[in-house]
């Protein structure tokens, strides 16, 4: 007497789940979950689920060969022993969980660029010092609130179509030469104005003008 059984996939799996054994096994990523906590895997050619360990710091991709670990009913997926498509790779706990680096001196080094994204960036430091042969800012607005800044620069070039200055106290001093070039110049003194130079000329092309109640040329 021949008795025929027919499997659907659901049971084939459910099966091919129970064959697994205890013990660490080496799996083929064939699907990652959006949020890479979860990783469907083929072990000997069987699928199976696996959860990341969060210890496995390199999120897994697709045709990832990994070393993966069956405990307990459950597996986890330890480590990224392999990648063959793509020379990238993501640093991240799974699960979209939150990540801290804590350490004495943390150095961060990369041979060509360096990218950040973020909504959202902020720098706490008692000391912060930017070193570069190029630097470029470019933003819709740009705050920056200090109690003193110091700028020093051998040539320093800035450009606008609008520049407004504003400040309790200014203080200005320039060892050679200061230069300005404009089309129209506007400049009110709410206060006393005082200009001392040794030598000083004022030259006009159509008119000069001096008004006030009281002028005096000595």
């Amino acid at each position: 007497m021949t008795m025929t059984f027919r499997a659907t996939n659901t049971d084939v799996l459910a099966m091919a789940k129970r064959l697994l054994e205890p013990g660490h096994h080496t799996a083929r990523v064939v699907s990652v979950s959006d949020d890479g906590a979860a990783v469907e895997v083929d072990v000997a050619g069987a699928r199976h689920t696996a959860a990341v360990a969060v210890g496995c710091l390199v999120r897994p991709m697709a045709q990832d060969l990994v070393l993966l670990l069956s405990v307990a009913e459950q597996a986890f997926i330890l480590t990224v022993l392999e990648r063959t498509d793509s020379s990238s790779g993501t640093v991240g706990l799974p699960g979209d969980r939150k990540m801290s680096i804590d350490g004495e001196t943390i150095t961060i080094a990369a041979r060509r660029r360096i990218s950040l994204r973020a909504d959202s960036i902020d720098l706490q430091a008692k000391l912060f010092a930017v070193l570069a042969n190029k630097g470029t800012w470019i933003g819709k607005l740009y705050t920056l609130i200090a109690d003193r800044i110091r700028s020093s620069a051998g040539i320093q070039e800035a450009s606008a179509d609008s520049l407004a200055i504003r400040a309790v106290e200014r203080v200005a001093v320039i060892e050679r030469i200061d230069s300005l070039q404009t089309e129209t110049q506007a400049i009110r003194v709410t206060g006393i104005a005082s200009e001392t130079a040794h030598s000083k000329v004022i030259a006009v092309s159509e008119d000069l003008r001096l008004d006030g109640k009281r002028v005096t040329v000595a």
